[in-house]
């Protein structure tokens, strides 16, 4: 799988996947390793369709951070594993809440 600012694709040995994060008409994190996202085809054919990963909730981030900036999961934190951002400060590592990058300034 890789990931960028622009889209996810992913290849395996039953296929691939090539989601372009503008071409997407919603997504939401179901669990910590699947996200649901649907999207129409260069045909017109609207699709629905699960990616279970364990990179999920970075899926998610960078698409809702480029397409969906005001989701709501992104803004109260939702994606996150419970007191991830407390505990990266505990050990020392800044976290910026997704709801800075996304909100606008």
């Amino acid at each position: 799988m890789t990931i960028t600012r622009q889209k996810l694709h992913f290849a395996s040995s039953g296929g691939g996947l090539d989601l372009e994060w503008s071409a997407l008409s919603a997504i939401d994190l179901v669990s910590g390793a699947t996200f649901q996202t649907s999207f129409v085809t260069t045909r017109g054919q609207s699709v629905n369709t699960m990616v279970h990963t364990p990179w999920a909730s970075l899926a998610f981030a960078v698409a809702a951070i480029t397409a969906f900036p005001a989701h709501p999961r992104l803004l109260n934190g939702g994606w996150l594993p419970p007191g991830f951002e407390q505990k990266c400060a505990r050990f020392g590592w800044p976290c910026r809440p997704a709801a800075t990058l996304a909100a606008p300034r």
